[in-house]
């Protein structure tokens, strides 16, 4: 018979805080002796459940009947200390597809995927290369760039621009929008009243701009997110809160977790560069490429689950009510799933990583943010042979979507 822990057990020092900067600076290590000395940790302090194998995180967020994802986001145990959420977060704080659980969940994500289809990330996938090529003429002629800034972020906005129908002529000023905080601060519980009340500003212009949108889609439909969601408004009964919530959620999740990807990524390959090569010689290796990018260096840290009834785990057991954080980077560096998984390879095959979910809740744009990704790196390895470091490099203060804050190099 298997052995059952309970929940007061744990080998991890009691004042253990993942949330600890420390941590956040080197997780790999931190994550690497979890699996392997408690691969199922209660942490006292936050009074969470980490899972750290890859079977058991696969498990966690498959079962979407005994882990809930609704109860989990109604009360997050290891948020108590942020600040009341600015207006913008109150206006885009309704049920998603992430938040709710089937049949609701279905009803959610059924009304934004025909964007989603083939067909519509074919057409997608055209205009990305014409704006990387676009952000890339904005730096020819420059020594080098920050590929964060100059590249990584605004190529994001304007994919989810395209994805959402906003007409090219706004994009500019929906950039403008999208990029005013640089992520989530009314999510910092170390954000000022300031910081809160610029976010609360931002919000505001940002929900004008998005509700501008909808009208002129209502007038005039076309082949976008918008549009799908209007006619899922007529089929599904989708109301227009919950259509706002739906395009609040491409924008939040859509944007910084490719920001951080195409930035990882790229951080990798600046040192190897035989693999940047190989890229370069033959772009079909780029698809492949960007898996192991996902695997070895993914933003999404984890995503939260609550036990809605007494489940054991790996051999723990979790009571219902309590909450379980999936640690996604550890189960991709799983060896019982990975033969080597400390090596980064290019072409590994197979590659059945976590990074972008599995089960009901998998991304929806998983793959539009790998297209986004390839397109990035392909075009950036052609038209720049000598790509090469400049600078230092910084990693963001995120314990759940890591990623560079900046990432300098040189064009020669």
């Amino acid at each position: 018979m298997t052995d059952i822990l309970s929940s007061e057990v744990g080998t991890l020092p009691s004042g253990f805080d993942p949330w600890d900067p420390a941590h956040v600076d080197d997780p790999i290590a931190v994550y690497t002796m979890m699996r392997e000395t408690e691969p199922m940790h209660w942490n006292a302090k936050r009074r969470l459940w980490f899972a750290t194998r890859f079977d058991d995180v696969a498990l966690v967020l498959r079962d979407h009947e005994n882990f809930s994802s609704a109860q989990y986001n109604i009360d997050k145990p290891h948020m108590t200390e942020r600040p009341v959420d600015g207006d913008r977060y109150q206006a885009f704080k309704g049920p998603t597809m992430v938040t709710t659980e089937p049949p609701e969940q279905r009803r959610l994500r059924r009304g934004s995927a025909p964007a989603f289809s083939t067909r519509g990330l074919d057409r997608l996938a055209g205009r990305i290369r014409e704006i990387a090529d676009r952000l890339l003429d904005g730096v020819e002629g420059d020594e080098g760039m920050d590929v964060i800034a100059d590249f990584a972020y605004p190529l994001p906005v304007y994919a989810i621009a395209e994805l959402l129908g906003v007409p090219r002529e706004d994009q500019d000023e929906f950039l403008e929008l999208a990029l005013a905080d640089r992520g989530s601060p009314a999510h910092d519980p170390h954000a000022s009243k300031e910081t809160l009340e610029r976010t609360a500003a931002h919000g505001r212009r940002l929900r004008e701009f998005v509700e501008d949108v909808i009208e002129k889609k209502r007038r005039l439909p076309g082949e976008d997110l918008i549009s799908a969601l209007l006619t899922s408004q007529r089929e599904d009964g989708l109301t227009h809160a919950e259509m706002i919530d739906t395009i609040h959620l491409m924008m939040e999740a859509g944007h910084i977790t490719t920001v951080n990807l195409i930035g990882n990524g790229l951080d990798v390959l600046l040192d190897r560069p035989a693999d940047m090569e190989a890229i370069r010689n033959d772009p079909g290796l780029a698809p492949s490429a960007v898996q192991e990018c996902l695997r070895f260096v993914g933003p999404v840290q984890f995503t939260g689950r609550t036990a809605t009834r007494d489940t054991v785990v790996g051999g723990s057991l979790v009571k219902a009510g309590e909450s379980v954080i999936p640690l996604i980077p550890a189960a991709n560096r799983d060896p019982s799933q990975f033969t080597d998984p400390e090596e980064f390879r290019i072409d590994r095959r197979p590659n059945r990583h976590l990074a972008l979910g599995i089960g009901v809740h998998v991304c929806i744009g998983a793959s539009l943010a790998r297209v986004e990704t390839e397109i990035a790196y392909t075009r950036l390895l052609t038209r720049y042979p000598h790509l090469r470091r400049a600078g230092e490099t910084a990693w963001n203060t995120s314990f759940e979507l890591r990623g560079r804050t900046t990432l300098p190099v040189a064009f020669r």
